[in-house]
């Protein structure tokens, strides 16, 4: 079992809130979210009860609808079915896939009130909102967001021990790296390649294979697609034909999502709800453009333009080169050999956006056009905020490295804009009063 920051956040929860609140593990199918509420279950409690509501038959289903008045029997029909003693506050009872079945969530406010057991939920929001339409969502519920691995988790799953010391060190001191950059480059590609759900890191922990942790991932997408195909909230071909577009949009230039390119007649009114539906499964990482940068970035959506980039890259690589073999996939080839040319930028600007995720950085971009021509006269790929300042980042992927954007975002705001940023394949140097920083420096970012 691979260690997941994740976990301290979950303890944290059983220390303070958890008598009062239940803990909601969110995130997309397959990042890990039941493994981390077992883990706390055996770990943390004198035992536990996993329900899985994907395999449950209808006898403990009716226990969440006509047994709450009798939480005695109910207690004793869970310890009876899935042979595990409860302990009064020493047990936790754990709802996965809840959106599968609404009235266990509903549940939970009376469960609370009793408070003989703490209790954990798991799963997608996608769906949930319409499902759960009839019922009463609780208040009583301490939510955490699981994404997947960050770089760093990666390196301890592949036991890169000194990695993140490495790269923690020279970031703070601004030293450039010399002879030790090529080797973190070369972690950084792999996590590029590799991504962080569990079970591609997995596979490919095991002896180093592309071609297994791709098999994983191809699973994952596949899965993904038939939710996509099932799913009742939105037309399924709006949300795949949508889903399925995205590395194609993130190779352009510009790298926005044109809704056009999907369909000529496709109108944002018909695809906010497939849109909606990916970002709430956690599927998708939705980048907004802001008007006037402020610390405040939500006051400053105006433009409707978006990026999408796929809440992990390695499902990007999988998903971009889904229809031929890993041993046919030129992008793991370029990436591995390390000739990335600017058409596979896509790759590195969502690894970019991945990490910044990580850090809970909500994905936020800049575009200023000359009102004459329409052209683009300024374009900044991402704009995150520190403190009371906000920080604009260029990504290079290719060998350009012009930095006359940042200079001229620099001029426009003033006082409201910190250090510039420059996130390049090279060294870490200082050139014009802009930082350029090795890609995997985004992970502190």
């Amino acid at each position: 079992m691979f260690e997941r920051k994740i976990f301290q956040e979950m303890l944290q929860w059983k220390q303070h809130y958890a008598p009062n609140y239940a803990l909601f593990l969110k995130g997309a199918r397959r990042v890990g979210k039941t493994t981390l509420a077992e883990k706390l279950g055996k770990e943390a409690y004198r035992s536990h009860i996993l329900i899985r509501f994907d395999q449950v038959d209808e006898t403990i289903k009716d226990l969440f609808i006509n047994s709450l008045r009798d939480l005695d029997t109910l207690f004793a029909t869970l310890q009876f079915v899935y042979n595990t003693p409860l302990y009064q506050r020493e047990s936790l009872i754990i709802f996965d896939e809840i959106q599968l079945f609404p009235p266990a969530r509903q549940a939970l406010k009376t469960l609370l009130e009793d408070g003989r057991y703490d209790y954990l939920e798991t799963g997608s929001l996608a769906g949930i909102t319409k499902k759960s339409k009839d019922i009463l969502i609780p208040s009583e519920e301490y939510a955490l967001d699981v994404l997947p691995m960050d770089f760093e988790e990666f390196t301890w799953a592949m036991n890169y021990d000194m990695v993140m010391p490495v790269i923690r060190e020279h970031y703070q001191s601004k030293k450039p790296l010399g002879a030790l950059h090529q080797g973190l480059m070369k972690a950084f590609r792999e996590y590029i390649l590799i991504g962080g759900m569990p079970q591609a890191v997995t596979a490919f922990s095991k002896g180093k294979d592309f071609g297994q942790a791709d098999f994983a991932k191809q699973q994952i997408i596949n899965l993904y697609k038939n939710d996509m195909e099932f799913q009742q909230e939105e037309n399924s071909n709006y949300v795949s034909n949508f889903f399925d577009r995205i590395p194609s949009e993130l190779s352009k230039h510009d790298k926005r999502y044109i809704l056009s390119h999907v369909d000529p007649n496709a109108r944002i009114r018909d695809y906010k709800g497939p849109i909606r539906w990916l970002d709430e499964a956690m599927i998708i990482n939705i980048a907004n453009n802001v008007d006037d940068p402020s610390a405040a970035f939500n006051l400053g959506i105006i433009d409707p333009s978006f990026k999408c980039y796929l809440m992990d890259t390695g499902l990007l690589v999988s998903l971009a080169f889904h229809d031929r073999p890993y041993l046919e996939n030129d992008l793991y080839k370029a990436i591995l050999l390390d000739r990335l040319q600017v058409n596979e930028g896509m790759v590195i600007e969502n690894a970019v956006a991945q990490c910044l995720r990580a850090n809970g950085h909500r994905a936020f971009f800049y575009v200023e056009r000359d009102l004459k021509n329409k052209k683009i006269s300024m374009e900044i790929d991402f704009l995150i905020r520190q403190k009371k300042k906000v920080i604009p980042l260029e990504v290079k992927s290719g060998r350009s490295g012009s930095i006359l954007s940042l200079t001229r975002f620099k001029e426009k705001f003033g006082k409201r804009i910190g250090d510039a940023v420059v996130l390049h394949h090279g060294e870490i140097k200082k050139q014009d009063g802009i930082w350029f920083l090795p890609y995997y420096m985004a992970s502190l970012l």
